[in-house]
């Protein structure tokens, strides 16, 4: 039974019985919000919902040894001098949940690429900000202002659009992904010991992001001294965005404010949010800061298996 601890990250304290329930049967631990739903193999045989979070916190109280039995409407789980009931209901209050047949073969490529994307921020209002891509063998994710796109190279079905949300369940956990399965309208990822994570499709597409990516550019590797500067001017810069000028970077825009830090190289020009800048430091290995895009210049970086977009100040 410790082996669903995954489950527990798409579970809530409070809300629907389908957010705060685990369905026992059949040799599985099966957790689904709705969205994503978590499958693991476990020893015992139960047939019940428990609550999953008192589940967890009861587990966490045992040791190596423990026992768990079966009532009509709890769990006893009890270890040496410990003993809790966990609440439960029903199998037939919780709509089941079922991983899709296997197609293809996959492995933690997957999850490196995954794991590169995932550090712009997230907001469910919107499409873009909510999902990640799966296409052409990449994995891509945008907060509208920064895009990161990281190359996997399995051969996936094309345009999957996923909620970003399952990225941390599934990067997280330790087992070798194996297999990738497909349905009308779901896909999931399934581990060495065929436990599985599943999750829904967002019926909308994303736009062509390549139209922004590929965009030709003269690109350089970025200067050795560059996140120097930008972080020691974070605390002076009063609007959150540094001021790039001919081999110099300001806090401001006016030269008589602020602090300012020399970088051989840099042009004159751009005008960079420092959030962003350090959202993508550990990707970038060279950079174009003037790529024209509009009526103003975006950067486009370049790092192992990875290319990203930051929008510039217009």
């Amino acid at each position: 039974m410790a082996s669903i601890r995954q489950l527990y990250l798409i579970l809530k304290d409070k809300g629907l019985i389908l957010e705060t329930h685990v369905a026992l049967r059949n040799g599985w631990a099966v957790a689904y919000n709705g969205m994503i739903a978590i499958g693991e193999p476990i020893k015992e045989d139960l047939s019940t919902c428990p609550n999953g979070l008192l589940l967890k916190e009861a587990l966490s109280k045992c040791g190596q040894g423990f026992s768990i039995t079966q009532n009509d409407h709890t769990l006893l789980v009890k270890s040496d001098k410990f003993k809790a009931l966990i609440p439960c209901l029903s199998l037939t209050e919780l709509q089941p949940a079922f991983p899709d047949p296997p197609i293809a073969q996959i492995d933690d490529r997957l999850k490196i690429s995954l794991e590169q994307a995932s550090p712009v921020q997230l907001d469910e209002n919107f499409l873009l900000t909510a999902s990640v891509l799966i296409h052409n063998g990449t994995c891509t994710t945008t907060d509208r202002k920064v895009i990161i796109q990281s190359w996997h190279g399995i051969d996936l079905p094309p345009m999957l659009t996923i909620p970003r949300a399952i990225i941390k369940p599934l990067i997280s956990n330790p087992k070798k992904l194996v297999s990738f399965g497909l349905s009308n309208s779901s896909c999931t990822f399934y581990y060495e010991d065929s436990s599985w994570i599943k999750t829904q499709f967002f019926a909308d597409k994303w736009p062509d992001i390549n139209s922004i990516l590929d965009k030709k550019t003269s690109s350089w590797p970025l200067q050795e001294n560059f996140y120097e500067g930008v972080k020691s001017l974070e605390k002076f810069s009063e609007t959150g965005f540094v001021y790039f000028d001919s081999n110099l970077m300001r806090s401001h825009e006016e030269d008589i404010k602020g602090a300012s830090y020399e970088i051989y190289g840099l042009p004159k020009g751009p005008t960079l949010n420092i959030k962003q800048l350090k959202m993508v430091e550990p990707l970038i290995k060279t950079v174009d800061f003037l790529v024209p895009h509009g009526n103003h210049k975006m950067t486009l970086f370049y790092g192992d298996k990875v290319r990203g977009a930051i929008a510039g100040r217009v």
